[in-house]
């Protein structure tokens, strides 16, 4: 029935509606991002650092460190005057009347994800104040993410050492035979192996192994982890919970491929790359197709795993030759947390059973948090940010009880005879 009004076109009912949803959307969004930014104390991590010859790169002393992955933590510290996220050290004559215990490792015993409070070495004073008073236990801890025991010698001999203690605890984490490697560093982490700012194992024409020192003039490899995180915390959110890099679209493996290629073209590197990128599928920016490129980092059937355990070995020898003539002792902690490059598992797990076999050889105690969280009937999950894979709160107090089972049976690092 005609009653003199034009009939309504379609696309105006459809342009209408998506005004709407769009609109609606939009809404929602702002709600979204309002919801984030009133949660989160601040929105852009900040990490300033200086490099000290000799060492590496450590936090500049005194200033604020935070970090966050925009999701679980966000956690604002101030580096210690040696440039490490712990409390300020003791004057070693202090630490010299007490069992002093110096914990070594990478980002797990940095922990950026915790505050101090909450850290593994804080844990473990007050724990053994509590229950093990009598050994008068106190600690520092000296961690930077990315290093292995190579690495991490002069965090003993410029630190540790001085405050005299009695016992270094070496935090192994899986990536560590990695780390120790200085090609597979730059690999993994995306520094210029060539170019490192740690010290770096390396080997002379006649295959004997020497130490390299930090390069001042240190630098990353152009294939790195993406810009700084910017933008909308919303958007950020969503990229840590697909594992994207920030705002660079690539996947964790296909940065390693990119990585492999970059270095294959130097003439030094081709050959033994070769056998790591005929192994290795092809894979876009984007999709995840080539997942668990780790697992072949860690196949020992190729060249560079055998080097890697033998820096391995080697960094071990140095520490505790370095320990042993300070007349302190030396242990290992096998950390494990639900990330791929951290977990140490039972003792059916191949890279475990080398790391124990190293230490077996030369008489190094192993304590296993592993073993501890099963006998105490604890998962690994509940210990760790399911979204970052470091330990949380529970995570570190769970390691510093781990270590404290192990001080109950043998107290006489600390130079105190049996209960």
């Amino acid at each position: 029935m005609d009653n003199g009004k034009p009939p309504r076109r379609w696309w105006s009912v459809v342009g209408w509606n998506v005004l709407f949803l769009s609109v609606g959307a939009a809404l929602i969004f702002i709600d979204w991002e309002a919801w984030f930014d009133s949660r989160a104390p601040f929105t852009e991590a900040r990490r300033p650092t200086r490099f000290e010859p000799g060492v590496g790169v450590l936090y500049e002393p005194g200033a604020e460190v935070r970090w966050t992955n925009h999701d679980e933590f966000w956690v604002a510290q101030r580096a210690n005057r040696w440039g490490f996220l712990d409390r300020e050290p003791p004057a070693p004559e202090q630490a010299a009347q007490t069992c002093h215990i110096a914990i070594i490792g990478d980002s797990f015993v940095e922990a950026m994800e915790v505050p101090v409070a909450d850290k593994v070495q804080v844990r473990l004073e007050e724990l053994a104040a509590r229950t093990l008073p009598r050994l008068n236990i106190t600690t520092s801890a000296f961690g930077r993410r990315g290093t292995g025991q190579i690495n991490q010698l002069p965090f003993y001999d410029e630190y540790g050492r001085r405050l005299r203690s009695k016992l270094v605890v070496l935090v192994f984490v899986r990536n560590d035979f990695m780390d120790n490697h200085r090609l597979f560093k730059g690999i993994f982490m995306g520094w210029d192996p060539d170019q490192a700012p740690y010290v770096v194992a390396d080997k002379t024409a006649a295959g004997a192994i020497m130490l390299r020192p930090p390069d001042p003039a240190w630098r990353m490899l152009p294939i790195s982890s993406g810009p700084p995180e910017e933008g909308f915390s919303t958007l950020r959110w969503l990229r840590r919970k697909t594992g994207r890099v920030p705002g660079a679209g690539l996947t964790f493996d296909h940065r390693i491929r990119l990585r492999v290629e970059l270095l294959a073209q130097r003439p030094r590197y081709q050959s033994v790359l070769e056998a790591y990128l005929n192994r290795m599928p092809e894979s876009s920016p984007a999709d995840g197709h080539g997942s668990k490129l780790h697992e072949l980092l860690e196949d020992p059937t190729l060249p560079l795993f055998g080097e890697a355990v033998e820096f391995t070995a080697f960094a071990l020898d140095e520490f505790q030759r370095r320990v042993a003539d300070a007349g302190a002792s030396l242990w290992l902690l096998l950390a494990t947390s639900i990330g791929w490059w951290s977990q140490l598992g039972d003792a059916s797990d191949p890279l475990r059973v080398v790391v124990e076999e190293l230490a077996e050889a030369r008489g190094i105690p192993v304590v296993s948090m592993h073993d501890y969280l099963v006998r105490q009937g604890r998962r690994v999950y509940d210990g760790t940010f399911p979204h970052d894979g470091h330990w949380n709160p529970a995570g570190h107090r769970w390691a510093a009880e781990a270590l404290l089972e192990r001080l109950r049976q043998g107290p006489e690092v600390c130079g105190a005879s049996g209960a």
